[in-house]
C-alpha cells in the first residue's frame, strides 16, 4: 500500500550544530612566515612545514590582506554626529600615506558670504584626492572589495588596524576536518602557558587579548607632564598626564593613571603592566581614553581569524629575538609546543518533517500474508470470529470467514468494513482486522525506502476515523 506525498507537506528546515575540539601543536603546529625580500629563485630554498616560505607568504597577503581600502590619515576632533549635521567647524587632519611621520593639517568648513554658500574644505580635500572617511573618522584611500562575505566581518569599514600584514607573521593552518563548514565566531580560544596571555576573537574575523588592551608609549614627560602614545593605526597623540601610577605589587595594588586631551581628563584606567623597555602599556580591560578618542578604547588587534577557511594569522608580537629566523623559536609568543588552541567547528544540518493523513478508508486492512487468502482473483481476508452472524448464510462451519472486501452473499448483505460497527461487537478480540500501525516507510520516487519511522504508540488504523503522523528526520 503505497500513498503519494504532497510537497506541501513536506518541510526541510536548515539549522547549524557545533562541535568543540581541543588541539595542540601535534596537530595543529605553528608556522612562523617571513617576507623575503628579492625573487622567488633567490629564496626557493626556504620551506615552512613543506611550503614555500616565498609563495606562503605571497599567498597569504594576496589572498586576505590586499583586498581592502587603505589607511591614510585621521581626524584627530572627530565627532561623528556633528560631521552628519555639517557642524564641525574645523577638520583636525593627521595624514600620512605610510602612517609613520603623520603631518598635521586644518580645514575649514564656514558660510561664505560672497558665494552665498556653504564651503567644506574638508570634503573638498576628500574629493580631489579620491578619499573617504568612515564613521569613526578615519581616512582611507583605494577601493573596497566585499571579501567579509567568505573570510570574515571586519569590525570597522575598510578598518587599517584589524586587517594588515607586517613582514612576518605565525600562522596556525586547521585542517579542514576539524573546520567543517567553518569556525564559530567568538569560539576560539587560544591559551599561551608561557606567557599567560589568552587569545580570542572577536566574532568579527579579528584577534585580541583577553582582558587586556594595550598601547605603546613613545615618551612620558615629567617636566611638561606629557605622555605621547602610538596608537595602532600609527597615529601618534601627546596628551597632559595627570598622574600615572605603576601600582605596588607587595600590597597587591594595582596601578593607573589619567590623561587629559584638549582639556578634558578622563576617567582612570587601570594598568595591567608596562613594558619599559618595549614601551608597551597594557591596560587592565579596554582604556578609557578622552571622548574625541574613544574610538581607541577597544581591544586591539593583534591577528586575524579566517572562519571558513580554518586560518589563524597572528601579526602583533612577532618580531625577530635573533637575526636568524628559526621556525617557531624566536617569536615572543613563546615556546612553540606550549600552548593550546579551542573553538567549535560548523555543521549545517537539515530537519525534514513529512506530515502524512491517513484518511478513514486508506491503510485499514492487514498486510500479513497468514491472514489473507486468494479466492477467484479476490483477495478475502482469513479473520474468523467464534460464532456466526446471524446476517450471513454461509456454510455451517462454526468459524466464517469475515470479508477484508466488501462482497456479496445473497445480493442484499454485505459483510466487510460497511459491517465494521456490527462485526466489531461481536469480535472478542476488539480488532475486526484493523492494523496497529507501528511502522511507516517513506520512499522515492523509484520505490526505494529511504527512511523508516517507529510508531512508539502504535495507533490503530481504523475505518471511521482519520489518523495523522509527523514524520522528522535529520539529513
Amino acid at each position: 500500500m503505497f500513498k503519494s506525498i504532497q510537497k506541501s507537506d513536506i518541510t526541510i528546515r536548515p539549522f547549524k550544530v557545533y562541535k568543540n575540539w581541543t588541539l595542540d601543536y601535534t596537530t595543529v603546529p605553528i608556522r612562523a612566515v617571513e617576507h623575503l625580500s628579492g625573487s622567488f629563485e633567490n629564496n626557493e630554498n626556504r620551506e615552512v612545514g613543506g611550503f614555500k616560505e616565498y609563495s606562503l607568504y605571497k599567498g597569504v597577503k594576496q589572498l586576505f590582506y590586499s583586498n581592502s581600502a587603505k589607511q591614510v590619515g585621521v581626524v584627530t576632533n572627530w565627532n561623528a554626529r556633528k560631521h552628519n549635521a555639517n557642524q564641525i567647524k574645523r577638520y583636525e587632519i593627521n595624514l600620512s600615506s605610510n602612517l609613520a611621520t603623520p603631518v598635521t593639517s586644518s580645514y575649514s568648513n564656514y558660510y561664505s558670504q560672497s558665494e552665498r554658500k556653504y564651503i567644506n574644505e574638508f570634503q573638498q580635500f576628500l574629493d580631489q584626492n579620491n578619499y573617504y572617511v568612515n564613521d569613526t573618522g578615519v581616512i582611507f584611500e583605494g577601493k573596497f572589495t566585499d571579501v567579509t562575505k567568505v573570510y570574515g566581518v571586519m569590525d570597522n569599514y575598510a578598518s587599517y588596524t584589524e586587517r594588515v600584514l607586517g613582514d612576518r607573521f605565525l600562522m596556525w593552518s586547521i585542517p579542514q576536518r576539524y573546520v567543517g563548514e567553518g569556525i564559530k565566531p567568538n569560539s576560539l580560544r587560544i591559551q599561551n602557558y608561557t606567557t599567560n596571555d589568552l587569545i580570542t576573537d572577536d566574532g568579527k574575523g579579528n584577534l585580541v587579548f583577553d582582558g587586556k588592551n594595550f598601547v605603546e608609549v613613545t615618551e612620558i614627560d615629567i617636566e611638561n607632564n606629557t605622555i605621547t602614545f602610538l596608537m595602532n593605526d600609527g597615529v601618534f597623540y601627546i596628551m597632559d598626564l595627570i598622574s600615572f601610577n605603576l601600582g605596588d605589587e607587595e600590597s597587591n595594588t594595582p596601578g593607573s593613571f589619567v590623561v587629559s586631551y584638549n582639556g578634558s581628563p578622563n576617567s582612570s584606567t587601570e594598568i595591567y603592566s608596562f613594558d619599559i623597555f618595549t614601551g608597551v602599556l597594557y591596560a587592565a580591560g579596554t582604556f578609557n581614553f578622552p571622548l574625541e578618542l574613544s574610538r581607541y578604547n577597544g581591544a586591539s588587534t593583534i591577528g586575524n581569524i579566517f572562519y571558513s577557511n580554518g586560518i589563524i594569522i597572528l601579526t602583533y608580537g612577532v618580531e625577530r629575538y635573533r637575526d636568524t629566523l628559526e621556525e617557531g623559536e624566536n617569536y615572543n609568543f613563546g615556546d612553540d609546543d606550549n600552548w593550546d588552541m579551542r573553538f567549535q567547528s560548523t555543521k549545517t544540518i537539515y530537519e525534514n518533517e513529512v506530515f502524512l493523513e491517513i484518511n478513514p478508508n486508506e491503510f485499514n486492512y492487514s498486510t500479513n500474508p497468514s491472514a489473507t487468502k486468494f479466492y477467484n482473483g479476490d483477495v478475502y481476508v482469513r479473520k474468523y470470529i467464534p460464532f456466526t452472524p446471524g446476517s450471513v448464510t454461509s456454510p455451517t462451519n462454526e468459524y466464517n470467514l469475515d470479508f477484508r472486501l466488501v462482497s456479496d452473499f445473497d445480493g442484499t448483505t454485505k459483510i466487510g468494513f460497511d459491517e465494521y460497527e456490527y462485526s466489531s461487537s461481536i469480535d472478542p478480540t476488539g480488532s475486526y482486522l484493523a492494523p496497529y500501525v507501528t511502522t511507516i516507510g517513506l520512499y522515492d520516487e523509484n520505490y526505494d525506502m529511504v527512511a523508516v519511522a517507529k510508531i512508539p504508540s502504535k495507533p490503530k488504523s481504523t475505518p471511521d476515523y482519520p489518523i495523522n503522523f509527523v514524520i522528522r528526520f535529520d539529513t
